[in-house]
């Protein structure tokens, strides 16, 4: 009856946990109404940490249930939000107080007086998702790669992105299977162990949790095994993403190695060629680095399902099959057919739009029907309209395969991208110019877009004013 009261008299509040606002709100998850932030015996608990608790419940009804993730995800960053502002307002570091009025702030601004926004703008960057925030994680990387220079470790060597097959990896089966039998849908469990792909995609979207964390784990396995030893990658820094058309999950790794060894020789190199063979020759040796897989079907946008090489774990593959293993991987996770994502117009007359991943421009308006990348008969070094150095490896089959790491691609089983990043610098005496340039390309690929700190500003006047 009290619920039922607060409700006639008004919403109760969320910060009084004894009204069990949750339960009360989701009562097809709470049954009896137990299990609240409030208990009678053990008082209320950290909001967040009551949130992972019930994410990992054991039939997964919480994580299942989108409304309920939603709202708990809000309430989290509110809660959070308004801690935080709580010491903004109060701190003698800030406003000392009570905020100005609306009708004080617009005076202070039409005499010239930015205090207010500026405090604003530096307390916004704890919020994600703000201008203030972006800019921040750009300023961390930033910082992440001047620490590793001033010890001498050298500039940043590999940018690698790994997305994820969520919808493929024989061991996110294992767990959707597991989750859903806990859950009691046994029959989406006996379709998952028939091989049912339609209920595996509806079980990675009811459980998302626990295909990022399988995805993390994975991550740091191949980052601290394999690419430890194949490429002696000793540091890195890494970010995570969520995009649409490239899985639930990706990952951006900026990593320094040991030796160094592609650039030293790329550096002894006096000409453009030998440049292009140094780095392209580290590669294949280190990476089984190519462009010039055979794709058999190039412009079909979704190989068949059911012969997906992504079903299977590397250990699956048998000796005599390794070849067409490759080729089918290629095809299946690193083969570019442009879309209306990639393909842009470059000027305002222009009607053929470009693919910004470099496989050309449309032959025909709006049809995405462009020629593909360049075939080229040997590596060569490309430098783009940033002034940013690529290696472009020798390509003579096909216009549509990205370029890459047959061994990574093999191991890792999904869409993989590596790039060598190339420095004209001594990487013993680096000029920090040029790697300044580098960290900007890495900067605005792996960081979101962000006004700058006097286009946020003025917008916010602009609200203000209004």
């Amino acid at each position: 009856m009290s619920f039922l009261s607060d409700l006639l008299n008004g919403t109760p509040s969320e910060y009084d946990h004894t009204k069990q606002i949750m339960a009360n709100s989701f009562p097809w998850l709470f049954p009896g109404g137990m299990g609240d932030i409030w208990d009678r015996e053990r008082g209320s608990i950290p909001i967040n940490q009551w949130g992972r608790h019930l994410l990992r419940y054991s039939d997964g009804r919480f994580a299942s249930d989108q409304l309920f993730t939603l709202y708990m995800y809000n309430t989290i960053i509110r809660h959070k939000n308004n801690e935080e502002g709580h010491y903004f307002y109060n701190s003698g570091h800030f406003l000392k107080g009570d905020p100005p009025t609306l009708e004080s702030l617009k005076n202070q601004i039409q005499q010239g007086e930015s205090n207010f926004v500026s405090i604003l703008q530096y307390y916004s960057a704890n919020i994600r998702g703000s201008d203030s925030y972006w800019r921040g994680k750009a300023v961390e990387l930033q910082a992440w790669i001047n620490h590793h220079l001033s010890l001498g470790h050298g500039p940043p060597t590999f940018f690698i992105t790994l997305s994820c097959a969520e919808n493929w990896w024989p061991d996110l089966v294992r767990i959707m299977t597991d989750l859903e039998k806990n859950a009691g849908n046994l029959n989406d469990a006996f379709a998952l162990e028939q091989g049912d792909l339609k209920t595996l995609r509806k079980s990675v979207k009811r459980y998302p949790v626990y295909v990022n964390e399988y995805f993390l784990e994975r991550s740091r396995t191949l980052m601290d095994t394999v690419l430890k030893d194949a490429l002696g990658i000793k540091y890195y820094w890494g970010r995570v993403e969520f995009a649409p058309g490239r899985g639930q999950i990706h990952l951006h790794i900026l990593s320094i190695s040991n030796d160094h060894a592609y650039l030293k020789e790329y550096h002894k190199a006096t000409t453009k060629e030998g440049k292009a063979a140094a780095v392209s020759n580290y590669m294949e040796d280190k990476l089984s680095y190519t462009a010039n897989t055979f794709i058999a079907n190039e412009n079909k946008s979704h190989p068949d399902a059911d012969k997906s090489p992504l079903r299977f774990r590397y250990s699956d593959v048998k000796d005599e099959d390794q070849e067409n293993d490759k080729a089918d991987l290629a095809e299946d996770c690193m083969t570019h057919v442009c879309n209306d994502y990639c393909l842009q117009l470059k000027t305002k007359t222009s009607k053929l739009r470009e693919c910004n991943k470099g496989f050309g421009k449309e032959k025909q308006p709006g049809k995405c029907d462009t020629e593909g990348f360049p075939l080229i008969n040997t590596s060569v070094l490309r430098v783009d309209g940033k002034g940013i150095t690529h290696l472009d490896m020798k390509r003579t089959h096909s216009r549509r395969v990205v370029q890459h790491s047959e061994l990574l691609l093999q191991i890792w089983r999904a869409n993989i991208d590596v790039k060598c990043l190339i420095f004209d610098t001594d990487p013993n005496w680096p000029n920090l110019s040029e790697i300044e340039a580098i960290v900007s390309y890495i900067c605005a690929y792996t960081v979101k877009k962000n006004k700058t700190v006097r286009q946020e500003k003025e917008m916010i006047q602009d609200l203000i004013i209004r």
